[in-house]
C-alpha cells in the first residue's frame, strides 16, 4: 500500500501554512482614509505621506536619502541614470533573479552583460565580475538573492579598484544587514521593489536608496520630469526624464506596513533557523551555512539546497512533486531559470536587435550563446525555497514542513516506481 501521497495515500500537511499575504489591518484602513479626507492625493509639498516614507525607509535601512519610484523596475532605471549609464555600455547583471534586474539596463539602451554566481550564497560572484569588466562596463547590478546578502565585502574592493558604480538590487531583502549595515546603504545606490508580494508591500512602487547628495539630486530629477524638489525653479529640465512618482496612497500603505515590519523580520528569522536545524539531519537536503557577516537575514523567499546523490539519485524536480503532494510549499530556488533563457533575450539576436547591434557598439552579444555554468547547475538540480509568508506562522507549521521531508526521504523507493 502506498505511503506517499503523490502515490494515493494521506498528505502530512492538510492546511495553509504561515499567514495570507499581504496582511493588513486597521492601520492600513486608517491611513488610507487619512489620504482621502486630506485632498492631498498627490506626492508633493507638505505633509506628504511619500516625503514621509522616504525619509523613514532611508533611516530604517541605515541610508541617508530615499527617493521613491512608481515601480522596482523604474528605481533601477532611475539607478543606473543616476550612476551616468549611457547608451552601448555594459552593465554587469546576475543570471538568478527576476528578469527586470537585467532588463533595466535594456531600458537605458545599455547592454546586460551577465556574470555567474557564487555556489555558496546564489549571488553574483566578485571574482567573476572582475574577469568580465572592459573598457565600456560603467555599472554592476548586484541582487541579494531570496534576502541573503552578497558579499559585499568582495564587491566594493571590484567597485574601488575599478571605479564601478554598485547598484544594489534589494527587492528580495527588505532589513537584511551585511556586517550591521543594512543593504541599500553599502553600494552607491540600493533599489527596492514594494509591490505586493514583497515582504514591505505597496501594492505597487519602488524607492532608491544613497548616501551621496549629488546622486540624490539626480534622483528626484529623473524621477519627477527632471525636477529637482527643492530647488525653486521647477522648471528646470533634464533630457529624457519621465514621471515615475509614488502617490500617496502607497506611501500610506507602506508607513503601517513598516510599524510591523520587524516583527515579520523576527518571526520569519526565528521559524527559518529552526527549520534550518531539522534539515541538516535529513540527508540530502542543506542548509545555507550562514556568514557570520550576515547580521540579519531578512527573506522575500528562502532558498536552500537539494543534494540528489544524497537523496537516493532522486532527481530534485521528482522530489519536489513528491513533496508537493505531501502539502509542503517548497519550489524551485533562486527565481528559476537563469534570466538570459528568458525569450526576451533568446530572440534579441532574431530581429529584436537594440542596443546589442547599435552602431556606436562593435561586439558580437549573442545571448543564445551566453552559459554561465553554476546557475544553470543550481537552477537544474540544486535550488529549492519556501516563500516569505510561510514562515509567518508558529513552530507547528515548521514541524509539518520537516515531517513531510523525512517522509518523502524514508520512501524514495516509491519514487522509483
Amino acid at each position: 500500500m502506498a505511503k506517499l501521497a503523490i502515490n494515493g495515500g494521506e498528505k502530512v500537511i492538510t492546511r495553509p501554512l504561515g499567514k495570507e499575504w499581504p496582511v493588513w489591518d486597521e492601520r492600513e484602513e486608517k491611513a488610507l482614509l487619512e489620504v482621502l479626507h486630506s485632498r492631498h492625493w498627490w506626492g508633493g509639498g507638505e505633509g506628504s505621506k511619500v516625503r514621509e516614507f522616504e525619509d523613514a525607509f532611508a533611516k530604517y535601512q541605515d541610508a541617508k536619502y530615499g527617493v521613491t519610484t512608481n515601480s522596482g523596475i523604474q528605481s533601477l532605471i532611475c539607478a543606473l541614470k543616476a550612476a551616468g549609464v549611457e547608451p552601448c555600455d555594459e552593465v554587469l547583471v546576475p543570471p538568478l533573479t527576476f528578469f527586470a534586474s537585467a532588463t533595466c539596463a535594456l531600458f537605458v539602451n545599455a547592454i546586460p552583460i551577465f556574470v555567474d554566481v557564487d555556489p555558496a550564497t546564489y549571488n553574483i560572484s566578485a571574482e567573476a565580475m572582475e574577469a568580465a569588466i572592459t573598457d565600456r562596463t560603467r555599472a554592476a547590478v548586484i541582487v541579494h538573492n531570496g534576502g541573503y546578502p552578497a558579499d559585499m565585502d568582495a564587491i566594493m574592493e571590484v567597485s574601488r579598484q575599478h571605479d564601478l558604480p554598485i547598484i544594489e538590487d534589494c527587492a528580495h531583502a527588505h532589513g537584511s544587514e551585511w556586517r550591521g549595515t543594512r543593504v541599500g546603504a553599502i553600494g552607491h545606490l540600493g533599489a527596492f521593489s514594494l509591490m505586493a508580494g514583497k515582504s514591505l508591500a505597496g501594492g505597487e512602487g519602488g524607492i532608491i536608496l544613497t548616501n551621496h547628495a549629488e546622486l540624490r539630486e539626480k534622483l528626484y530629477a529623473y524621477m519627477d520630469l527632471g525636477r529637482w524638489v527643492e530647488r525653486s525653479d521647477k522648471s528646470v529640465r533634464l533630457d529624457t526624464t519621465s514621471n515615475f512618482r509614488m502617490p500617496e496612497w502607497t506611501a500610506a500603505i507602506l508607513l503601517a506596513q513598516l510599524t510591523r515590519l520587524d516583527e515579520q523580520i523576527e518571526t520569519r528569522e526565528r521559524n527559518f533557523t529552526y527549520l534550518a536545524e531539522g534539515l541538516k539531519e535529513i540527508d540530502g537536503v542543506e542548509p545555507f551555512e550562514r556568514d557570520p557577516r550576515v547580521t540579519r537575514w531578512s527573506i522575500y523567499y528562502w532558498n536552500f539546497r537539494y543534494k540528489q546523490e544524497e537523496f537516493d539519485d532522486i532527481p530534485r524536480n521528482k522530489f519536489l512533486e513528491a513533496v508537493n503532494a505531501e502539502g509542503a510549499p517548497i519550489g524551485v530556488g533562486a527565481h528559476g531559470r537563469p534570466v538570459y533563457q528568458n525569450p526576451l533575450f533568446q530572440a534579441m539576436t532574431a530581429g529584436n536587435t537594440w542596443p546589442i547591434k547599435c552602431p556606436s557598439y562593435d561586439k558580437p552579444i549573442d545571448y543564445t550563446k551566453v552559459h554561465c555554468p553554476e546557475a544553470e547547475r543550481i537552477y537544474q538540480t540544486e535550488a529549492l525555497c519556501i516563500s516569505h509568508p510561510g514562515f509567518l506562522g508558529s513552530r507547528e507549521d515548521m514541524d509539518l514542513i520537516l515531517e513531510a521531508v523525512r517522509k518523502v526521504r524514508a520512501n524514495t523507493d516509491e519514487l522509483r516506481k
